[in-house]
């Protein structure tokens, strides 16, 4: 199967580089080991887009994440995907962190943000649900958030819609060479022959070096635990509390979340396994202990899920570019926290590395730009408009406000969903308050029409998770 560009991983990414390559004449492919875009690291971070004011000025991190801020607001549009800005307020409790605010001032500034120092009543003006015990304050308005989950299905629907082929459950498996360059990819039902390779693997992006003979490197599974508060108590966070950032990055946050919820966390913590996302109560009690620190007034009542996600750390981080020993094949490794808030710039830069190399720059002639999805009931209750499509009178999760009708569009979109995960990151139904035990067989029974599946054999997740275990007697 020859091909232009093959991707290597369907996370927030690899499908910002599939959908930027998807508006060039070229024909581009997307590997992906698991069932669903946005399985490892993109189905679990924080969502927050990143203006760029705490990174290291100068950084390849802080320019591609400084060049996609501008760019959230219309391509989130384009895409039919929830965002706004909410602002980020650093809170100082001690001497020695009200020492460090200047610092984090100036490099805000460095970075083209605005940052403003506050003390006394000029905190609470800024971030009311704040701390009474805090003592000086940091806050930049542009900060905001995305559901980036929605995200990376939204930038997998563009690609798809110009052309991209998608692969599901095909992890690369191995790789021939030709003169220092990868000349086939393999799975374990295909065979591609790429003229260029993007290793986009997230977590796995050292283990897809190795197979395509490219650097040895190690990328380092980093947990992060989080609460999530139902959007009930949303309406008491209006914008991102955090503490002063320590040495493993910005450390625990309340974070107002674009679907109207909130998180609490995450933890930091480097371990051996890269599928391990148990959660322990220790780790996570002292982090939502630092929660209710800059915010005493949570209430954990509200909270409806602890779980946890694993993000790729490597050294470097931000490791993009060619590789050294397989010509064609380009790096985007070790992306570990930023991966949403720099996904517009790594795709434009990965573009701009692939074209100085030969790849086509022409543009495809009249591609898809703009992604035509019903708006969600929970984000106007428009009830009237709604009811205007038969399916919309319909609501079956009542906890996140889904119609049949916004199930329907989730399994008959251009990357349908093929499990209850699949729905449930197109649709969040089975993820409100109740967890899917009011609405999960109303859920089942409508995605197996589309499946051809008893429902009861509806994966929950990956193949083989069926939510059921046979068909009941009569």
């Amino acid at each position: 199967m020859p091909v232009d560009v093959l991707v290597i991983g369907a996370g927030v990414v690899g499908t910002a580089v599939a959908r930027e390559l998807s508006l060039l004449d070229v024909s581009v492919a997307v590997i992906e080991r698991w069932h669903d875009v946005g399985e490892e690291t993109s189905k679990a971070n924080s969502g927050v887009t990143n203006c760029g004011w705490s990174l290291k000025p100068g950084s390849l991190e802080g320019q591609l994440v400084s060049a996609s801020y501008p760019q959230w607001p219309q391509l989130t549009t384009d895409l039919g995907v929830e965002w706004r800005k909410v602002g980020i307020t650093m809170l100082a409790f001690t001497d020695k962190e009200v020492e460090a605010l200047p610092a984090w001032v100036e490099r805000a500034d460095r970075n083209g943000n605005e940052a403003l120092l506050l003390e006394g009543d000029e905190i609470f003006e800024y971030a009311p649900h704040a701390s009474p015990s805090t003592k000086m304050a940091v806050h930049i308005p542009e900060e905001a958030v995305v559901d980036s989950v929605r995200l990376t299905v939204a930038y997998g629907e563009q690609a798809s819609l110009n052309g991209v082929r998608f692969y599901f459950c095909q992890p690369a498996v191995s790789a021939e060479h030709v003169d220092g360059v990868v000349s086939e990819v393999s799975t374990p039902h295909h065979t591609f022959r790429p003229r260029f390779i993007v290793n986009a693997a997230g977590l796995g992006a050292d283990d897809v070096s190795r197979i395509l003979g490219g650097e040895d490197f190690a990328v380092t599974p980093r947990r992060g635990q989080w609460a999530l508060l139902d959007r009930e108590f949303g309406s008491r966070v209006p914008g991102i509390l955090t503490g002063v950032p320590g040495p493993l990055g910005h450390g625990p946050m309340v974070l107002p979340t674009a679907h109207g919820s909130v998180l609490l966390g995450p933890t930091a913590e480097d371990q051996g396994d890269k599928l391990d996302r148990t959660t322990d109560e220790a780790n996570l009690n002292e982090v939502l202990a630092r929660c209710t620190q800059m915010m005493p007034a949570i209430d954990m009542r509200f909270v409806t899920k602890r779980f946890a996600g694993v993000r790729a750390n490597s050294d470097p981080t931000y490791r993009i570019g060619w590789s050294g020993s397989a010509g064609n094949v380009v790096h985007v490794a070790g992306i570990r926290s930023t991966g949403v808030s720099a996904s517009p710039g790594i795709a434009q830069y990965v573009r701009d590395l692939l074209v100085e190399q030969g790849l086509s720059s022409t543009p495809k002639s009249d591609p898809v730009r703009v992604l035509d999805y019903r708006k969600p009931l929970w984000s106007g209750l428009d009830c009237a408009g709604a009811a205007a499509d038969p399916l919309g009178r319909t609501v079956i999760c009542a906890c996140e406000k889904v119609t049949a009708g916004d199930i329907h569009q989730a399994l008959s979109e251009p990357l349908p969903a093929t499990s209850i995960i699949g729905v449930a990151r197109r649709t969040h139904a089975t993820w409100g308050r109740c967890q899917g035990s009011a609405c999960l067989s109303g859920v089942s029974f409508i995605t197996s029409m589309y499946t051809g599946h008893d429902p009861w054999e509806i994966p929950y997740h990956e193949p083989g998770s069926q939510i059921g275990v046979g068909a009941t007697d009569d």
